[in-house]
């Protein structure tokens, strides 16, 4: 897994490269205005799903050397650090381990944004009472809106305000509305105000996930629909103030608050993090290394991703 995240990186990287009139890698928030300055679209990386980092904090910091600027902790299976809000076998950590919550510090020390989006609410609420730094849901919605597993309950919007984070909306139909074939953009936009009016304007954004999507919600087919939505949302009510917050503002607040964390723990001597996960022990056996299988019941849901379980022989029991 951590060879496909190397290569997306890679990937990333050179598309950048090949349209330098159009786009540029950032790696600090300041830097995404002045490129904005500059009439060029400022490109920032991230990871969604820390088994993507073998279950590893020191990938994690090799990631942020690579120019990740946010990890999200999980995807739609549990992992080492968290477990998901749609892992099929359910919850197996309560929440975060003990590796995930010192995944958090470290992520808060390099300045590393946390993002809670396809984590449990437990998971949610432990990050958000553990991390310095503020978080965001990079691409959920309301659970009071509508309810699915990986929307955000009214319980932990509440939290986002003391933590100075942000919930961005997201346009994935089955996130949106009951019937994924029925959902409206003005249903997103319900979304958004009942966030904003909840917890407040400098809370919320926009999160769209077209990347991560087999169908798209009429009126919100790609980014060249961002002004028509813009324009529904002032319609609706919202000032030029909170629209230029949903935007992008609050996004930029949230990157620089990392970033400010990340000075003061660094000038507060904090050092790095070395927990590693257990789960995983090597030996030799018969002139090759072999591995025990850390998880034989697919407790962390690795099979949704495609991972097929041992050859019978290839691991070894302690």
């Amino acid at each position: 897994m951590a060879r496909d995240a190397i290569e997306q990186i890679d990937l990333t990287i050179r598309l950048v490269q090949s349209y330098p009139e159009t786009f540029t890698l950032v790696f600090r928030s300041e830097d995404v205005r002045s490129e904005y300055g500059k009439g060029k679209i400022a490109c920032s990386m991230g990871v969604e799903g820390l088994h993507v980092a073998g279950n590893s904090i020191g990938m994690i910091r090799a990631f942020y050397q690579l120019g990740v600027r946010y990890c999200t902790l999980t995807h739609v299976g549990n992992n080492a650090f968290a477990d998901s809000s749609t892992a099929k076998m359910g919850a197996v950590h309560g929440g975060l381990s003990k590796l995930g919550k010192a995944a958090i510090r470290e992520m808060n020390r390099i300045g590393m944004i946390v993002d809670c989006s396809h984590v449990s609410e437990d998971a949610a609420r432990q990050a958000l009472e553990c991390t310095r730094a503020p978080v965001m849901f990079s691409h959920s919605n309301a659970k009071s809106v509508f309810d699915c597993a990986r929307n955000v309950s009214d319980a932990v919007l509440d939290l986002i305000p003391r933590n100075g984070g942000i919930i961005m909306v997201t346009f994935v139909p089955e996130f949106v509305a009951t019937r994924r074939r029925d959902a409206r953009l003005e249903d997103v936009v319900d979304h958004l105000f009942y966030i904003a009016n909840r917890i407040g304007w400098d809370h919320v954004g926009l999160g769209s996930d077209f990347d991560g999507i087999a169908s798209v919600i009429p009126g919100l087919e790609d980014v060249r629909c961002y002004p028509a939505l813009l324009k529904v949302i002032l319609d609706r009510g919202a000032t030029e103030e909170q629209l230029a917050k949903v935007a992008g503002e609050n996004m930029l607040r949230v990157w620089r608050g990392v970033e400010e964390v990340r000075d003061q723990m660094q000038a507060e001597g904090v050092l790095p993090v070395e927990d590693v996960w257990e789960g995983r022990k090597w030996w030799r056996y018969d002139g090759y290394y072999q591995m025990p299988d850390p998880d034989p019941e697919d407790k962390l849901g690795l099979g949704l991703y495609g991972i097929p379980q041992p050859e019978q022989g290839l691991y070894h029991e302690n």
